[in-house]
């Protein structure tokens, strides 16, 4: 009873701090496998991964999780100089919560954290026209349930509830006019960033089945269905980044940005996703698995930023084109040294998202490379495990982003053909803690 106790006041305050989040993988295994376990999966995060794996948990289990993820994003020019985005170190965490209901039917709940990004530039890095600043967070309340229809074939279902904060930014140049004498002539030019704040929310599920067609081997399939996140007429707050000190810049400032109902409308997708994975038992120490999983990219909507008015100095921040969709490709190993230690490592790759010529950082444009190892620990389902992984996008060229000033171009900034490069890559551990009851 005393456990039981403890293990809620865990969770509750597991609710109440999980709001800063990183990461797509959760849980202690599905981090050290680089999420390759549709086909394998059989703990607490079945429930994320393939809830047709609930069906195998016999226990009440307890997962809790925590990770430190440590990013990095940089710019370099063409001339070499460096521009570094805000290098915030995150701590998200996830639980997983199973109770077999019937020799066949086990039910799970669990709070995971599916999306975390955060890209914050400094107010001198020159794309930062282009660039929008975001940082979204997606918390994932989940109740899900696996079957065993026979001893070969398992299937499961979830209802996955998410709530979204987006906090968006943008910079943009204004003029300032002589309002104080009345001449109204144009004086000069400031810098402002227009800036939301708000939470939506959607509700989508999960679906998997797991078959074993040969004695060592299973097929896995899942799906994850497609959450929109509609941002309308959210209130804009505008800040002077320039400091100006002339009342004609205040007195502009507060006619164009202090005394309007102006608004922004955005809307932020979870595409769906379709994962199918085959895993091998070569002996009863060896676990191997191939995964491939599909990401409709290409479903959603082409990413647009509208006002509520039409001001010349703010910049189309839309995109051209429709995303590709994404194709992510890898494999994960696990081999059991004594009935209380397994160690876990996997490697995976993805593809591209956006186009280069119509990409910028603000926004993720694919997986690229991803290798992680693992270490686990449980005595009769009590323990913990160790997971650490790095996470790399190749080094992106891409022309067109920086601008200087000039009065006579929309927006009062002129587009320059420079080629910079943008560097991103991820560095995390994670510590999982098992409770058996």
């Amino acid at each position: 009873m005393k456990r039981f106790c403890v293990s809620l006041f865990l969770l509750f305050t597991i609710f109440v701090f999980s709001n800063d989040m990183y990461m797509i993988d959760q849980g202690g295994e599905g981090i050290a496998k680089s999420g390759m376990v549709i086909a394998s999966t059989n703990s607490g995060i079945a429930l994320y991964y393939n809830p047709a794996g609930l069906a195998d948990v016999k226990t009440q289990d307890l997962e809790i999780n925590a990770s430190l993820i440590l990013p990095n994003l940089s710019y370099s020019s063409q001339d070499g100089t460096k521009y570094d985005a805000a290098k915030k170190g995150n701590i998200p965490v996830s639980i997983f919560y199973t109770h077999p209901l019937t020799e066949r039917l086990t039910l799970a709940i669990g709070l995971t954290t599916p999306i975390f990004k955060n890209d914050q530039w400094e107010n001198s890095f020159p794309g930062r026209f282009f660039a929008s600043q975001y940082e979204v967070r997606t918390n994932e309340l989940s109740l899900g349930l696996g079957y065993m229809v026979t001893k070969k074939l398992k299937i499961g279902f979830s209802i996955d509830y998410s709530s979204t904060y987006l906090k968006f930014s943008n910079f943009f140049k204004s003029p300032y006019y002589d309002y104080i004498t009345g001449t109204n002539d144009l004086i000069g030019y400031f810098e402002v960033k227009g800036e939301i704040d708000d939470t939506q929310t959607d509700t989508g599920f999960t679906a998997g089945i797991q078959y074993d067609f040969l004695p060592k081997w299973t097929l896995g399939l899942t799906y994850k269905s497609s959450k929109d996140f509609d941002f309308k007429n959210v209130p804009v707050k505008f800040e002077q980044i320039t400091e100006v000190g002339f009342s004609n810049a205040e007195e502009s400032f507060n006619r164009l940005f202090g005394t309007i109902d102006e608004t922004l409308t955005t809307k932020f997708q979870i595409p769906s996703q379709f994962g199918i994975g085959i895993s091998y038992r070569p002996t009863n120490r060896w676990l191997i698995e191939i995964d491939y999983l599909q990401v409709n990219t290409s479903d959603n909507d082409v990413l647009s930023f509208d006002y509520s008015i039409n001001n010349d100095s703010i910049l189309d921040r839309n995109y051209s084109k429709k995303w590709d969709d994404m194709s992510l490709y890898g494999f994960s190993l696990q081999y059991i040294a004594t009935k209380k230690i397994r160690i876990m490592g996997a490697m995976r790759y993805g593809s591209d998202v956006i186009p280069l010529d119509d990409w910028h950082p603000a926004v993720a444009n694919g997986e690229m490379f991803w290798i992680s190892l693992g270490l686990s620990y449980l005595d009769e389902g009590n323990g913990f495990e160790f997971a650490m992984f790095f996470k790399n996008y190749k080094d992106y060229e891409v022309t067109g982003q920086e601008y200087i000033f000039d009065p006579l171009k929309e927006g009062y900034l002129d587009l320059l053909d420079n080629t910079g490069k943008y560097d991103r890559n991820f560095v995390g551990f994670t510590y999982s803690y098992h409770i058996r009851f």
